[in-house]
């Protein structure tokens, strides 16, 4: 019976162990990253090693399962599988990486380290993190800490080499309609974009998770340095910081020859749960009866306009914001924010006119289509708002009048039912 008890007590092979003092790096993080191809997936089949000094963990909850390493070419973010990694992965400590069998991916252009590939949803196959038992078997630790200066840098010259990079921004501010609000939505923990922008009109998005420990911190009014991690979402730059600490606005905000504002529309001061109702505003159905509302959440108002449940065979509805007079200014942008649901074909469209009567028929004005970017099928991600890119108004003068046109539909058949639900948000035209 000994014999058998010995016999049966099986030895699992456990990981190797190593230490700093054997481990050089063969490779940069700018090469390893070089080895990506955008949209794929890549296993790593050497035996090659990385270095870095960790820039960013999960010690305020901003960064979710990862942490960000950076040498002295490049960054890159490492999907780690545990949760308050901060205790073992401190700012400043530099690690060791073995490459071997881990995997290269992205997500939405952002390059990141992980340990496999979940293809259970073909459609959406994606990095797996490197589960927590097998730490030690990639990662090594050394026991020195190291100072890694952040990059000084513009909003201009943020650029795929950077991403996973701590940077330094100077000059730069949040519009009004982001300062003295939370930095993320603390009661549903919804994540939110805030901008940042520099003097000159260059903007950013400071992206912060709804479960950080600093959500309900108010975001401050002046100008000043922020220092962040530099991360993408498709195209958007966006910046994520440690702590509030990375913020640091305590200057006077922008003024002289930069950026003006010349018209901003955020909703906040209209009545909620109401159609929409503002001085200078024309909320104008042209087919059915449907208008845009104004809408809350998370302590945000918005506009917003569905044909769902309408019962109506087709919705055609303006807003239009008031007249903007671009006389004294050169260069004008517009920008704005969209998020929609349930898409299934309704449209929205942006059209800018300067023949425009200001009356309560735009239809019959002449109107030109704006290329912007409109959310679509949740694209930026459930909850999230997506920028409608640098809009070039440059080409208009004097007075121009913007509208915001919905088609849709809602017949008793179930053939040609289109109600997405758009939602519009944070209007802001810009110029010098």
């Amino acid at each position: 019976m000994v014999a058998a008890a010995i016999c049966c007590n099986k030895h699992f092979d456990e990981p190797p162990v190593f230490s700093a003092a054997n481990l050089k790096p063969t490779i940069s993080i700018r090469q390893l990253r070089n080895m990506h191809f955008m949209g794929g997936f890549e296993q790593v089949a050497d035996e090659q090693v990385i270095a870095g000094i960790v820039v960013a963990n999960d010690s305020s909850d901003n960064f979710y399962k990862q942490i960000v390493i950076q040498d002295s070419t490049a960054g890159i973010t490492i999907r780690l599988d545990g949760s308050s990694l901060y205790a073992d992965y401190q700012l400043g400590l530099k690690i060791f990486v073995r490459l071997k069998d881990l995997w290269l991916g992205d997500y939405a252009r952002m390059v990141q380290l992980g340990a496999g590939v979940d293809r259970s949803d073909p459609a959406y196959p994606e990095l797996r993190a490197i589960p927590q038992p097998l730490f030690s078997r990639y990662i090594v630790k050394e026991d020195r800490h190291h100072v890694l200066p952040a990059v000084n840098i513009s909003i201009e010259q943020l650029s795929d080499s950077l991403q996973s990079c701590l940077v330094r921004i100077p000059s730069v501010e949040m519009p009004p309609s982001d300062t003295g609000k939370g930095y993320a939505d603390v009661i549903n923990h919804v994540s939110v974009n805030r901008t940042i922008r520099s003097c000159n009109g260059s903007s950013a998005y400071l992206r912060t998770s709804g479960f950080a420990d600093f959500a309900g911190v108010k975001t401050p009014r002046g100008n000043g340095v922020i220092t962040a991690i530099y991360s993408v979402f498709r195209t958007e730059k966006q910046l994520m910081i440690r702590d509030t600490a990375d913020v640091q606005f305590n200057g006077l905000r922008c003024t002289g020859a930069g950026a003006k504002l010349l018209f901003a529309e955020d909703f906040e001061s209209a009545a909620a749960n109401t159609d929409l109702q503002l001085s200078g505003w024309k909320n104008l159905p042209e087919s059915g009866s449907i208008k845009y509302q104004v809408k809350q959440a998370g302590g945000n108002q918005y506009a917003e306009i569905s044909a769902f449940a309408s019962a109506q065979a087709a919705v055609v509805s303006w807003l239009v914001s008031p007249p903007v007079n671009l006389s004294n200014s050169a260069n004008e942008v517009l920008t704005f924010t969209t998020r929609d649901g349930f898409d299934n074909g309704a449209t929205l469209q942006i059209y800018v006119s300067s023949n425009y009567d200001g009356g309560n028929t735009p239809w019959k004005a002449k109107w030109t289509a704006l290329k912007a970017t409109v959310s679509k099928g949740t694209q930026a991600g459930p909850g999230a708002w997506l920028g409608s890119g640098s809009i070039s108004l440059g080409g208009y003068s004097g007075t121009i009048y913007l509208a915001f046109r919905y088609e849709g539909a809602d017949p008793a058949s179930a053939v040609d039912k289109r109600t997405t639900t758009f939602q519009l948000d944070n209007i802001r035209i810009a110029g010098n």
